[in-house]
């Protein structure tokens, strides 16, 4: 066994969050070591085909938008020509209906109103309500990014918006009898938030009105998609003078002062490595032995747990183009019937990464993948279970895309099962979780039970959508930093 020098920070885990968070670290001058168990990232090469792990949709990448200015405040700039939003920024396909989410108002409200043109009224005043309430989200959350108020001052600031929280409570709650009153409406969405949010909770929390404007907030595609993201941020760790681990298994964890950690590499050598700081990503295995230590569990976390109801499962296929409609979005959402929930294998999320630039199939060939969300139970990934799941799939997509199973150039189903349960320690999954007590807001602290132990990960901060992998992993870092100031 060898022992390492302690360092001022270890962050633990494969996200993107645990990636911004050492790579933060690292540019403020803490001595960083980034432990990512798999180190898969973004992408991951089956055959001649590249496909991107995550399904997720990137926003907060624009403009002034959070995610950016992370990222800018590090010097990280995004690939230059690729910073434009999709447009659509995504679709949602039932059976006989298209809707292109186009990123701005008018164009989106003539789309919706070429599908349903008895409802333009409503979806004007919907939109009119959701549009004021997003900007007042993205205001809160720009000053107080940790969104959920913590002091007396930051709840006497809340009251101040809490107006402008009941006025789109109220229009929110006229759009719901709206959709009671058209199914095929309410399942558009229902698709909408399954695609953008990882809290399945509410529909019509204050947050929401930040999904429903995601398209003119924008999506951001690159060629390269996550893995770009992972790339600069370890060349930041790297070149600020952190260090980068993957492909290793840690053995145990101890949370004292300084912390331990026992770590087992690739090359099969045991290291001792200790640090005066730890973060751990929420969706790390390392989570289990904080749970052990009861160095995790609050009070707040017993009363409004993070509760996983769905984990993504992925089929990655290569197909010939042509199999494909040409106006086939970046992102769709796949909704197969109408009448049914869409927990019940009735949502299908499509990424086809190529579609986002024009030019990309010369060679008349493209990667797709295709996502559902299954049940946090052992019976749903049995590999029996999952077989049967990837035949329904297909044969629900054959009702949009009639010649896709004959334009199959590669599909694994065994890579498909391996990197879907390999991707939990980096992917999102759905979860539950009530809005606090007193709030209209579903985040949670990435404080601990230990002054030195602190947690990243989406699901602390489910409201923010995609940008949390960067607001929260930032916000352990400004707790280190606090401390040791």
């Amino acid at each position: 066994m060898t022992k390492q020098p302690t360092y001022d920070l270890i962050v633990i885990g494969d996200d993107l969050s645990s990636h911004v968070a050492a790579a933060y670290a690292s540019h403020c001058g803490l001595s960083t070591l980034l432990i990512a168990q798999t180190g898969l990232g973004g992408l991951h090469l089956i055959g001649d085909f590249v496909f991107h792990l995550d399904p997720t949709p990137m926003n907060g990448l624009g403009p002034n938008q959070c995610g950016r200015k992370i990222l800018e405040e590090m010097g990280i700039e995004l690939p230059a020509g690729e910073e434009d939003p999709m447009n659509p920024a995504y679709q949602v396909l039932l059976p006989g209906h298209r809707l292109d989410f186009c990123n701005t108002p008018d164009d989106l409200l003539s789309e919706l109103c070429r599908e349903f043109p008895d409802l333009e009224a409503e979806f004007r005043a919907f939109y009119e309500a959701a549009s004021d309430a997003a900007a007042v989200f993205e205001a809160w959350l720009d000053k107080h990014p940790r969104l959920q108020p913590a002091t007396t001052r930051e709840y006497l600031d809340y009251l101040k918006i809490f107006p402008h929280i009941f006025r789109y409570k109220f229009n929110a709650v006229r759009f719901d009898k709206v959709l009671t009153a058209h199914p095929l409406v309410e399942k558009v969405w229902e698709a909408q938030q399954a695609l953008c949010s990882f809290n399945l909770h509410d529909l019509f929390s204050f947050a929401s009105a930040k999904f429903n404007c995601t398209p003119f907030e924008g999506i951001t595609s690159f060629s390269q998609g996550k893995q770009y993201l992972f790339n600069e941020l370890i060349k930041k760790l790297e070149v600020s003078g952190g260090l980068y681990l993957s492909s290793c298994r840690i053995s145990s964890l101890n949370p004292g002062k300084p912390a331990g950690v026992e770590l087992f590499t690739a090359d099969g050598t045991t290291s001792h490595l200790s640090a005066q700081n730890l973060i751990v990503s929420t969706k790390a295995d390392a989570m289990s032995y904080l749970f052990e230590s009861k160095t995790y569990s609050s009070l707040a976390d017993r009363l409004r747990p993070a509760r996983i109801l769905f984990y993504p499962f992925t089929l990655f296929f290569g197909i010939e183009r042509n199999c494909l409609p040409e106006k086939l979005a970046r992102h769709a959402a796949v909704v197969p019937d109408v009448n049914k929930d869409l927990s019940d294998h009735n949502l299908i999320i499509l990424d086809t990464p190529q579609a986002a630039s024009n030019g990309q199939f010369s060679d008349g060939k493209t990667a797709m993948s295709a996502t559902v969300f299954l049940p946090d139970n052992e019976a749903a990934w049995q590999v029996d279970a999952l077989k049967n799941e990837a035949d329904q799939i297909l044969e629900k997509l054959d009702a949009f895309f009639p010649f896709l199973r004959d334009a199959v150039l590669l599909s694994s189903l065994d890579q498909s099962i391996d990197l879907s349960k390999a991707c939990r320690s980096i992917l999102s999954p759905k979860y539950f979780i009530r809005n606090a007590a007193l709030t209209s807001f579903a985040a949670k602290t990435h404080q601990t039970r230990f002054d030195h132990i602190f947690l990243s990960g989406a699901s602390l901060m489910t409201d923010a959508g995609f940008a949390a992998e960067f607001i929260t992993g930032k916000n352990a870092v400004q707790s280190v930093l606090r401390k040791r100031s």
